[in-house]
């Protein structure tokens, strides 16, 4: 084949792929198309939020899943038929229990209160052989009020969370509400025989952790001889005391059965366990509907969450938990939330802001959540229920699929090594070619696989093998017979590079849906460029854009400022906050395009053009933040927000930033599989650096320009190790394309010399 044929045919299956890519992201996530109305904000017809705000139900139903909703989707159909669906993203500080899922909720914010959902009491009840209120008294120094609701561990909650690195305030959200005059109550209880759980009331407690009003005891039980621990919720009861209500405010409740059945669970067996969950549902369904029918749902709003994800009992994973919005303000449609901008996901730290907005109370910068938005649709529940199912599957394929990635490019560059320095193994080094070339496939074929449609991990793992396994033959075919051995990388590198970037500006589809994407389970980033794609990009554009101006070696006046242009590109679809708004990658971009173009051009590094190199960096990001920070509150990414406060808070904030992040990275080092991928991966430049003598210096003047792209991937995956949270992550998918590029290289290089020898 002629070289124009050749390249037109590259250039044409380039292009041919990146349209599919465009169009089927098109088709794979509508998050841009239907306009979005806050919960709080003006909207058409039913959006419009009520002149006079009346109460705020807070209805919690620790355990229900989403898959209970879809399956008994005609019992629900009486709440989710006017209302908002969505699912929840958890985030807490230590273990994911109920005492710190609703703490969390009342914080606004990710908060530590292990241990203490026993310690929820009323006023009146006994603790230790002595009314809870005077033990409140000893503990706290302060007088409760008659009535109230108190828990006991609330000097224990602030110091589990003295260092608690999101800043989190325990009830925060009780505390604004009481201070801007409005009543909260908090009903209900998870109790079982001899054993009291009262989660709800750190949820709905004051600063000093207590409630102005409520029942958390024996009036909201009712005893049954049927039901495993013969205690139950008393529906009938709690319908009554709600509806007595006249002052307006907030009204925690506690519906606490199926959390009831999850602790007696190792009791009974499997079957008594659905049994009992099925009558439980049915009991909270028709509690839900009668208060609604009770209630102004002209003035008034529901929230139905399932603040604790998974657990031993439950007919599913269980990863994310159902949310359903009603009343004032509430028409049909997705749940979202500025936080997640992605359609029917929002964080359980979104809760708090949304309450404290019905009630026209700003959020504080305490809390991390923003209020949720509402994205109209007639029927949501079956959207809902396949991005649960999407989600499920993703966060259960993803340790797995990736583990093995890891370890199949820790064995390749062991056994690349050993074929390097061991003589006499020409087979070998023939078969080791495809597999790094396959190595640097996978990253691509993980971004394209969520464009075909697969209903289970068998079926998603075949698919990954398989257009991994289509990249590698299709480049080894047309390449096999071509005297240049750059083009592979050109092809891999250009190639994967583009379609992140096309993907960016298509609003991120395929990361969204990606295994090595971001995941809404672990809920770290929702939106824009997650640090795994992040070094891929990195790594893919350095090593292409050099191998290609290696590659033609004319024009190189022309062809040297495209590549800039190209950086600056890239550049902006990883920094812009609409797009990437990667605040670690934009400083590791910036800094690795400027050293490769200097690098590029022939500039001699010395301290002084560090120092440039670094100014050009800090006005860079200068210039981001500034322009985050002129967009409305509701649009502003992490970029934004962050700066907010380091402008608020000073140094302290500035040094709690650099401490987590620097404890994150520390962590990952100790206990992610990626670290090991970077470590070798440094550790294979250094050998390789020396050892075989003279191969390097060889390479280096065959491809003086690919020979400065590997420098700036090292800079690329050094930076990104830094600044970033999960910088272990990054740097170790930035080397994919450094050492996999360089031994293959040296081995070529090897092979020829023992074959010409």
């Amino acid at each position: 084949m002629t070289r124009p044929h050749l390249w037109l045919i590259l250039a044409a299956s380039i292009a041919i792929l990146l349209l599919c890519t465009i169009w089927s992201a098109s088709k794979l996530d509508k998050a841009g198309i239907p306009p979005v109305y806050g919960m709080g904000m003006p909207g058409p017809g039913n959006w419009q939020p009520p002149a006079e705000p009346g109460n705020f139900y807070l209805i919690t139903a620790d355990r229900l899943t989403m898959r209970d909703i879809t399956e008994h989707a005609g019992i629900f159909d009486s709440i989710t038929g006017g209302g908002a669906l969505g699912l929840i993203s958890t985030g807490v500080e230590g273990g994911m229990v109920p005492d710190s899922t609703f703490a969390s909720i009342g914080a606004g914010a990710p908060l530590n209160a292990y241990g203490t959902a026993y310690r929820g009491l009323n006023r009146g009840e006994l603790f230790n052989g002595m009314p809870a209120g005077e033990s409140f008294r000893q503990r706290t120094g302060l007088q409760p009020e008659t009535g109230a609701v108190l828990q006991l561990d609330i000097a224990r909650i602030k110091k589990l969370n003295a260092a608690n690195r999101n800043n989190a305030i325990p009830g925060h959200l009780g505390a604004l509400l009481q201070n801007n005059g409005y009543n909260i109550r908090v009903y209900g209880n998870s109790d079982t025989y001899n054993s009291p759980k009262r989660a709800a009331v750190g949820l709905a407690m004051n600063q000093n952790g207590s409630v102005g009003e409520g029942d958390v005891g024996a009036g909201t039980q009712l005893r049954d001889e049927q039901f495993p621990g013969q205690i139950r919720t008393d529906y009938e009861a709690l319908l009554e005391t709600l509806g007595n209500q006249t002052d307006k405010g907030l009204t925690v409740v506690e519906l606490g059965d199926l959390e009831r059945l999850e602790r007696m669970g190792k009791f009974l067996e499997d079957d008594i366990i659905q049994t009992k969950r099925r009558e439980t549902i049915n009991r909270m369904v028709g509690f839900i509907a009668s208060l609604v029918n009770t209630i102004d749902m002209e003035r008034d709003r529901v929230i139905i969450v399932s603040p604790t994800p998974r657990g031993n009992n439950v007919p599913s994973a269980n990863y994310v938990t159902p949310v359903i919005a009603l009343g004032a303000g509430v028409g049909p449609g997705l749940l979202t939330s500025p936080t997640t901008k992605r359609p029917g996901v929002i964080k359980n730290t979104d809760l708090a802001p949304t309450i404290l907005g019905f009630y026209g109370i700003d959020t504080p910068a305490r809390m991390s959540g923003r209020g949720l938005m509402l994205i109209p649709a007639k029927d949501a529940l079956p959207g809902v229920g396949a991005l649960y199912n999407k989600l499920e599957m993703n966060f259960q394929a993803r340790p797995p699929v990736l583990r093995h990635y890891v370890l199949i490019q820790l064995a390749l560059v062991i056994i690349s090594l050993a074929a390097i320095f061991i003589r006499g193994r020409k087979t070998l080094m023939q078969a080791l070619k495809p597999a790094l070339l396959a190595v640097m496939s996978v990253p691509l074929a993980l971004l394209l696989v969520p464009l075909l449609p697969h209903f289970s991990i068998p079926v998603l793992v075949a698919q990954l093998v398989a257009v991994t396994v289509g990249i590698t033959t299709l480049i080894h075919l047309w390449l096999r017979n071509y005297e240049n051995e750059l083009d592979p990388f050109i092809f891999i590198s250009l190639l994967t590079s583009l379609c992140i970037a096309v993907d960016l500006l298509m609003g991120a589809p395929l990361q969204k849906s990606s295994l090595l994407g971001y995941d809404p389970v672990v809920g770290a980033r929702f939106y824009g460029l997650g640090n795994e794609y992040m070094g891929i990009l990195l790594g893919s554009t350095i090593i292409g854009t050099t191998a290609l101006i290696t590659r033609i070696p004319t024009g190189r006046r022309l062809v040297l400022p495209a590549v800039g242009a190209y950086y600056l590109a890239i550049l902006y679809v990883i920094a812009a906050p609409q797009l990437g708004t990667n605040v670690g990658g934009s400083i590791a971009g910036a800094g690795s395009f400027l050293v490769t173009m200097l690098l590029l051009a022939g500039v001699g590094f010395n301290w002084r053009t560090l120092l440039k190199t670094a100014a050009t960096v800090g006005v860079f990001l200068a210039g981001l933040v500034f322009y985050d920070l002129q967009r409305p509150v509701e649009s502003q990414s992490h970029i934004g927000r962050t700066a907010e406060l380091i402008i608020r808070d000073g140094p302290l904030a500035m040094k709690d930033i650099i401490q987590r992040k620097l404890n994150m990275n520390i962590k990952l080092l100790k206990y992610t599989i990626w670290s090991r991928v970077f470590l070798a991966s440094l550790f294979t430049l250094a050998i390789l650096f020396y050892r075989p003598v003279g191969v390097i210096q060889s390479l280096n003047s065959r491809y003086p320009e690919l020979y400065r792209g590997f420098i700036g991937v090292v800079t690329a995956s050094l930076l990104a190790l830094v600044f970033n949270d999960s910088g272990v992550v990054a740097a170790a998918t930035a080397m994919i394309f450094g050492a996999p590029p360089l031994l293959y290289l040296v081995i070529r290089t090897r092979s020829a010399t023992q074959t010409s020898s």
